[in-house]
Formats: structure tokens, sequence, C-alpha cells
């Protein structure tokens, strides 16, 4: 048996017209091809990632023969200079200083004692200027 597709013979109306058209290819999908191109580049990929690694623990070596420079002794501590060094969902900051905020807008007490300045409740200012009532 042959791989060549079998051959209808023209119909009689394409044989009035003088034409003819040829058979339909038949549907070939070259997986052998497809499956070695793929592996190849598997292993082009594999072999330039190894090349890779080697190289920068070759230069690694290269740059900085005595190993890691030592740990600072100022590493670990939570705050250095004035920067934060703790995480931010570690640090308690925040939430302490909006309880602080929230506090002093709920209370009354002196702004400026001397000046005969005060503070009052956030609600009951806002109260106070809807009725139309200004300091």
């Amino acid at each position: 048996m042959s791989d060549a597709p079998i051959r209808q013979p023209p119909s009689p109306e394409e044989q009035a017209h003088g034409f003819a058209h040829p058979p339909a290819e038949e549907d070939f999908v070259p997986s052998k091809r497809i499956v070695l191109v793929g592996a190849a580049a598997l292993i082009v990929f594999s072999v330039g990632a190894l090349a890779a690694g080697l190289g920068m623990r070759t230069l690694r070596r290269e740059l900085n023969p005595d190993g890691p420079a030592p740990r600072p002794a100022a590493a670990g501590q939570a705050k250095i200079g004035m920067v934060e060094q703790r995480l931010f969902e570690h640090s308690n900051q925040g939430p302490a200083w909006r309880a602080q905020a929230q506090r002093r807008l709920e209370s009354t007490g002196w702004v400026d004692r001397q000046k005969g300045l005060v503070h009052i409740p956030i609600d009951r200012a806002m109260d106070r200027v809807v009725k139309g009532e200004h300091p």
C-alpha cells in the first residue's frame, strides 16, 4: 500500500468545463520533528543555565576571594539612626499613633493655656459648626 492518496476521476461537470480540481491534501502533522525541536530547545536551555551558574560562581570567587563580608554590628536592630528597620507588618507605631490621635479627637484639653486656646471633641465641634457657631 502506498502513501499517495487515491485520486478520484473528475466528475462529468468538471470534464465538460475542461478543468479538474486537484485532490485535497491529507492532514499531516510532523509530530516527530516537533518533539525533536522541543527536546533540542530544552537541552540548549539546560546547557545555557548550567554555564551561567558556573560562570556566576567563578566570577563571585574572583571578585570576593575571602568570602562574604562580615555582618555589620548594627544589623538586626529595630532602628538604625532615624531609619526604621522592622518590616511594616511588624511595626506597631502606626496603630499607636492612630490610637493617640483618636484619643485627642475624643477629648478636651488645652492647646495653649496662656492664649486660652482649648480643643474639644470633634463631634461637638462639628455640631457647633453645623449650627453656625464659629470659634
